[in-house]
């Protein structure tokens, strides 16, 4: 029977499949473009995806030209024009599915008034008319002509799509001569062109059908920046209000306050945190019990649970995040009269379970045979236990370990018999956009291990009841007591032991300071000898550090703090001087310290060199640079198969002075800059590099700052800020760092390079150094 409905559905779909001839430019790279005859590009492939899902055929149709291919479509020579904005009566359009932005380009050593701006055709002729006055516009047939019109400086700045002409520059290595500029922008609808109303229904029907997370991977193929990809970036900027329901009564992971009726607990903490990171608004429905939860989804008056464990009949209706945000085992609770028991022992006893739980249900259908009762509230079932209605409860270990040592049950005991783990993920139902599920998924990977621990230890630290206990009081002095008469008896014996021992010992000792001589000689010997090739390994590591007269000459002022916590370290840095006007710095810290972080760094510094070479090539994004360093790390330890835990975390910066821009990108390495008495932080990726658990395909995000006269930069790896001092030995901490920074940003960066030293060896005091210290202040 299901084959048979397998063939029906197969046959529907068949019934409805056409084939359609589709007429594309041959030169709109990397949107659509023809080599060796074919079709190739972002826009080419989407169409390809859309046919696969609905069975269709199609045939990619070159035109001569942009307009070539439109006039195909008017026609009706062809089915559908690959996508633009509609711009003319005829054309019938689908929704957008697609959206590009402008931008005006410059050639890099350009430095005076814009007078002429190629384009392609004449779309974009009336806007930039009205936006530049007295501007000479210029039209072109295709790409190469335009850039070469730049490049031969027969225009002064071309306009045009962001991603094409992007693109079109990096496969010719143009990048190091032209530059974006952000003053004007246009973001333009892409719609399906026909002139068949019919035609554009069919395509938008069977665009819905496209699984969103293949065209974020077709749009990968084609645009590596990250922020240019609309896919990618399209739900970001979308304010979305999720309506949740959540379990009443399950602390500590989640509970309806009773007073305010409030959603409180971990997982409430959680939402909060994604929240504060995301568009995403998240908006309880409160209720009395889980089954009432429950069913508020299904019947859609709800859009998500807050947290449920995985399980495969929940997919029926449900789409869970691919990130667990707990994973906690199954126990069993009882009262401490209780023995240890064994799973035979659960089929004829009595166990307690809520309601509609899925722990519940796991646990009636792993022994059949018990007698299971089900309560609407733990409290319920804990005092069932008291009572000895139950003989035991069926509850997760998180929870089991809250009642018993948070709020105090202290007559349970924990059987931790039962094999099984949960994996608790929010779920939204899944007839809402999978992308909603993708973005809480990228917002939980970027939230930290410490970020989730802090957020438990939260909600599970033990309270301690200040009560006094009498007959503890008195047991206590008991014992007190007898080890104190004990005490005294052993002592009288020892007396005479020792004096028997000391003058065996003394004459043992004549004889062994000879030989302890001797030895101590070699030993310094041996730690002179580990020292001195210590010392040479910091010769060798300070050698491969870069000459800092040359940042010196590049920026307009500089510091460098470099502080290894022993002889060599794990920190390194490294600086690009491309020309007089563009150069990378590179701040790296390296797994561990001392040697082992030493050897980390030379690895980093055998990746740098190789690509060095490339960028004094050509410009490459910093992001780009953070993604090259975690695939050449991987390769070179070959992580796939040694898994070793060595990484880094880094910062890379490019500084452009002709483009007045500077470019970051970092890996758990934040960058700071101060401006108009204001400190500014630019958060990292919070993913490292090269670590075997770092994907080796992990895109990191670039941002783009406009230098301004008087701004000040600072870098600086963890070293300074978990240092630990002051009177109570606590870490150096982010907070006081800025302040510190915001202080003293006014002085010359010399000065300041005395006040950080000071400051951070007043604030250690007696402590040792934590870790290695780079910090590395510059302006522009």
């Amino acid at each position: 029977m299901k084959k048979l409905f397998v063939i029906i559905i197969l046959s529907y779909s068949i019934l409805f499949a056409g084939n359609f001839k589709i007429s594309y430019d041959p030169d709109y790279a990397p949107f659509s473009f023809a080599q060796d005859n074919k079709a190739y590009g972002l826009l080419v492939d989407i169409w390809k995806e859309w046919a696969k899902t609905n069975h269709h055929t199609i045939e990619f149709i070159k035109a001569s030209s942009w307009d070539d291919a439109i006039e195909l479509a008017q026609k009706g020579q062809v089915d559908f024009f690959l996508g633009t904005t509609p711009h003319q009566k005829w054309m019938k359009a689908s929704k957008p599915f697609y959206k590009t932005k402008t931008a005006l380009f410059i050639k890099k050593d350009f430095n005076t008034t814009i007078q002429s701006i190629g384009i392609i055709g004449d779309d974009y002729k009336k806007p930039l008319q009205n936006k530049f006055k007295n501007v000479n516009i210029i039209s072109y047939d295709t790409y190469t002509q335009l850039i070469n019109a730049l490049i031969d400086t027969k225009v002064n700045a071309i306009y045009d799509d962001t991603i094409a002409i992007t693109y079109y520059t990096i496969e010719n290595h143009y990048t190091q001569l032209i530059h974006k500029l952000n003053k004007f922008s246009i973001v333009s609808n892409v719609d399906a062109i026909s002139n068949s109303t019919k035609k554009i229904k069919i395509f938008e029907n069977g665009f819905e059908k496209i699984p969103f997370i293949k065209l974020k991977n077709i749009e990968k193929n084609w645009i590596y920046a990250k922020e240019d990809r609309y896919f990618e970036n399209k739900i970001k900027f979308t304010k979305i209000t999720l309506k949740y329901v959540y379990d009443p009564h399950w602390k500590p992971f989640e509970y309806k306050d009773p007073m305010s009726h409030i959603h409180k607990g971990i997982i409430a903490d959680i939402l909060s945190l994604i929240s504060s990171n995301t568009s995403i608004k998240f908006e309880a429905i409160p209720t009395d019990s889980w089954s009432q939860s429950i069913e508020m989804v299904k019947n859609k008056k709800a859009d998500m649970f807050s947290a449920i464990p995985y399980t495969k009949e929940g997919t029926s209706y449900l789409n869970f995040t691919k990130k667990n945000i707990y994973s906690y085992p199954a126990v069993l609770l009882s009262t401490n009269d209780k023995t240890l028991i064994m799973k035979r022992d659960l089929e004829n006893t009595k166990i307690g379970i809520i309601k509609g739980n899925s722990l519940g249900k796991w646990i009636s259908h792993k022994y059949p045979k018990a007698l299971f009762i089900e309560f609407r509230t733990i409290e319920q079932a804990l005092d069932a236990l008291k009572y000895h209605d139950i003989d035991y409860f069926g509850i997760n270990g998180v929870t089991a370990l809250y009642y018993t040592n948070v709020l105090g049950y202290k007559n349970l005991k924990i059987h931790s018999i039962l094999d099984y783990m949960f994996h608790l993920k929010i779920a939204l139902r899944n007839d809402l956009s999978p992308e909603i599920i993708e973005y809480i998924d990228e917002s939980l990977s970027h939230i930290t291990n410490k970020e989730f621990s802090d957020i438990y230890h939260k909600w599970t630290s033990i309270k301690v009841k200040k009560e006094l206990d009498i007959k503890l009081l008195l047991s206590i002095i008991s014992v007190v007591v007898a080890v104190f008469m004990l005490f005294l008896f052993i002592n009288k014996r020892l007396k005479h032991l020792v004096a028997q021992k000391t003058k065996e010992l003394k004459e043992l000792n004549e004889n062994l300071e000879a030989t302890v001589e001797e030895r101590t000689k070699e030993l310094v010997q041996v730690h002179k000898n580990i020292q001195e090739n210590i010392k040479h390994a910091s010769l060798i590591q300070n050698a491969i550090l870069p000459n800092q007269q040359d940042m010196y000459k590049f920026f307009k002022d500089c510091f460098i703090i470099y502080q290894p916590r022993d002889i060599v370290g794990g920190d390194i840095y490294f600086f690009n001087k491309l020309d007089e006007d563009r150069a990378y710095l590179f701040v790296i810290d390296c797994t561990g310290h001392g040697v082992s972080g030493a050897f980390v760094t030379m690895l980093t510094k055998a990746i740098q060199e190789q690509l060095s070479t490339m960028l004094h090539q050509q410009h490459h994004d910093t992001s780009m640079i953070l993604s090259y360093f975690n695939r050449s790390l991987h390769q070179l330890i070959n992580q796939t198969k040694h898994h070793s835990n060595i990484g880094f975390d880094a910062c890379v910066v490019y500084i452009d002075k002709v483009a007045n821009t500077l470019e970051y990108a970092g890996a758990n390495i934040p960058l700071y800059y101060v401006y108009d008495n204001s400190i500014e932080l630019i958060k990292p990726d919070r993913y490292s590099v090269g670590y075997y658990k770092c994907d080796i395909n992990y895109a990191y995000t670039s941002h783009t700052i406009d230098i301004k006269d008087g701004m000040k930069f600072y870098i600086t790896t963890d070293g300074y800020i978990d240092q630990n001092g002051g009177d109570k030995s606590f870490p150096f901490g982010k907070k006081e760092f800025k302040k510190l920074i915001l202080d003293n940003h006014f002085l010359d960066l010399n000065r300041q390079k005395q006040i950080y030293q000071e400051s951070i060896e007043n604030y250690r005091k007696n402590n040792e150094q934590t870790d290695d210290i780079t910090f590395i202040g510059f302006e522009i």
